[in-house]
């Protein structure tokens, strides 16, 4: 799918560079290892070790070549597996790396501030289960509900975010005219994921709540819209 996208991009003129994280061999977890120089020697904490770094010029090589490569495009496209109802290790290991504290976000440059306002992102995430399984009322749980903290993460870099795209029942173990139709039903996938790359530009945008729609104490204002379950109202309390 990463191929075919690429073509696409690559037949109408545009750049695209493609990070395949496995074959760059990039390491997934935040350790003070990746660190030449230290805030504090003593104690090893994120945030401020990155930040630190940030200002220093010394992150490490493979993560200021991922955010370069951030600044660079005009659109990210995250192409992964659905892998224990969220993302493969390296890829949560890669948003823990390279969404480094000080440099593509802070407290004052998030959401509608954020590093990369302007910029799009999108989720194209392939399912081993059903369609149907993996719907609202599916026994392996709604996957728009399980993909919304990585869209809601993207948005909090100040990304627009794009609707995902979702392809279900990529999976081995046929056999026989099951494998045959299994290879029809392949090829058709990257046909449509090719048509859904071309119409990129037109694609639907994930709600989020603006920041006025939150009052001082950072809750949702009576009134204000709800997008996700994930950010509602709190039922009333009756006493009684």
């Amino acid at each position: 799918m990463t191929a075919a996208a690429s073509d696409v991009v690559k037949a109408r003129g545009d750049e695209i560079r493609v990070s395949d994280l496995y074959a760059l061999g990039f390491t997934p977890d935040e350790h003070s290892r990746h660190f030449r120089q230290r805030a504090n020697p003593a104690l090893f904490d994120v945030q401020t070790e990155q930040r630190f770094n940030a200002a220093k010029a010394s992150l490490p090589p493979d993560v200021r070549q991922q955010i370069e490569n951030l600044h660079w495009a005009d659109i990210v496209i995250l192409q992964f597996p659905l892998w224990w109802f969220g993302m493969p290790a390296i890829l949560k290991g890669w948003m823990d790396r390279v969404f480094v504290y000080g440099e593509l976000y802070s407290g004052t440059r998030r959401f509608n501030t954020g590093v990369c306002l302007g910029k799009r992102a999108v989720l194209s995430v392939t399912l081993g289960s059903s369609t149907e399984a993996c719907g609202c009322d599916g026994q392996e749980g709604d996957t728009g509900l399980m993909l919304w903290p990585t869209n809601y993460a993207l948005h909090y870099l100040g990304f627009t975010v794009l609707e995902p795209r979702t392809v279900a029942g990529i999976r081995r173990g046929f056999s026989d005219e099951e494998a045959i139709t299994q290879q029809h039903f392949l090829k058709e996938a990257i046909k449509d994921h090719q048509c859904w790359i071309a119409g990129l530009d037109k694609a639907a945008v994930v709600a989020f709540n603006a920041s006025e729609d939150f009052d001082d104490q950072r809750r949702l204002k009576p009134g204000a819209p709800v997008y996700n379950p994930f950010i509602r109202h709190r039922l009333a309390q009756h006493k009684g």
